[in-house]
């Protein structure tokens, strides 16, 4: 079974040299950003993104990362990828739904019909694609639904669950959060299309890596298209591969990357440092480090996911990618540390730990 897996990775994760970056459409349907990654030479397959819960007040935005994969491998084997920002940020259901569907229809009159459309939504998106394969699914083909946060409500509730989703739906969930996903698809099971879990033995919330993503994709369409099986209850875990060490050591037994990303809602900054990295610095697991910034020094706990700490405390771990992901527990690292992508930070063993 895990050839299965591996075989999809393969033909999806393989990403040609120097090519052109995609063309990208930007515009605005009723209030709702929209962003829409074209390939070359579109082999008529559709991906809508869901994006998940952002806080009001934060403005809108619908950000694709066409230039990285996951979306630059989909484009490059010929698909069309979209999102929305939705109207509006916060808990929205319905009409995140109806911005996904004004988005479709506004890809269909401007390039034509899409042969089939699939969905892939994240937390509150995960949410919503298993709303839509339940209530909404004429116009759709199958969905993936990643870290889905399936007990999230409106304050004012318009629309829930039946426990009958109408067409394929492919849940991929960190082993951590699998109790809401398991639990809807065993109760699901007699329905007519019953869904599938994938776990993915990492700790986190949609801490999934591109390409798990690409692989539950490929299966969800080789399913649609071809009629094959979905396992169920699969173990979807692809490691990243090993890279080499692009840390500075200093001479004092420190060691110095950089900020690659910063997260456009949360703050949460993307080191280039491996957890390879800490353990040349004699940095465990479970143990507090510092976090260098100019002449700050911050204290930072080296876990596994943001729940490692306490609201308002420091918290490293490796990403999906394989990467450090720095953040602080329901705060905005890069704003509190005034950071941004390229910055040069430090990291070393605390003389206390």
């Amino acid at each position: 079974m895990r050839r299965f897996l591996l075989l999809f990775c393969a033909l999806g994760c393989l990403l040609p040299a120097a090519l052109a970056a995609p063309k990208l459409e930007e515009g605005d349907i009723n209030g709702a950003l929209y962003a829409i990654a074209r390939p070359d030479h579109w082999n008529g397959r559709l991906l809508l993104l869901a994006h998940g819960h952002r806080p009001e007040g934060q403005p809108l935005h619908a950000k694709l990362y066409e230039d990285t994969p996951p979306v630059r491998t989909w484009v490059e084997q010929g698909w069309m990828v979209a999102i929305s920002s939705y109207r509006r940020n916060g808990l929205i259901l319905r009409e995140a739904i109806a911005d996904l569907e004004a988005l479709r229809e506004h890809i269909t009159q401007r390039h034509g019909t899409p042969a089939r459309i699939y969905l892939m939504g994240e937390s509150m998106g995960g949410a919503i694609v298993t709303l839509i394969a339940e209530h909404f699914s004429d116009h759709y083909a199958g969905a993936v639904a990643i870290g889905a946060a399936l007990d999230v409500r409106e304050p004012a509730p318009t629309i829930g669950l039946v426990m009958q989703p109408q067409m394929p739906l492919l849940f991929l969930t960190n082993q951590s959060e699998i109790a809401g996903p398991s639990g809807y698809v065993q109760a699901t099971q007699r329905a007519d299309k019953p869904p599938v879990l994938w776990r993915i033995a990492r700790d986190g919330h949609v801490n999934v890596n591109s390409a798990e993503k690409i692989a539950a994709l490929a299966a969800l369409v080789n399913r649609v298209e071809n009629g094959a099986d979905l396992p169920a209850d699969f173990d979807a875990t692809i490691a990243p591969p090993p890279r080499p060490s692009r840390m500075t050591l200093n001479n004092d037994g420190s060691g110095t990357g950089r900020v690659t990303d910063v997260h456009p809602v949360y703050g949460n900054l993307t080191l280039d440092l491996q957890p390879d990295d800490l353990r040349r610095l004699s940095i465990e697991p479970n143990v507090w480090f510092g976090l260098v910034v100019g002449e700050r020094l911050i204290r930072v706990f080296h876990g596994a996911a943001f729940g490692s700490v306490k609201r308002g405390e420091w918290v490293a771990f490796p990403d999906a990618e394989g990467w450090l992901a720095v953040a602080i527990n329901r705060g905005h690292a890069a704003a509190d540390a005034k950071l941004a992508p390229g910055d040069a930070v430090t990291v070393r063993r605390l003389r206390s730990e």
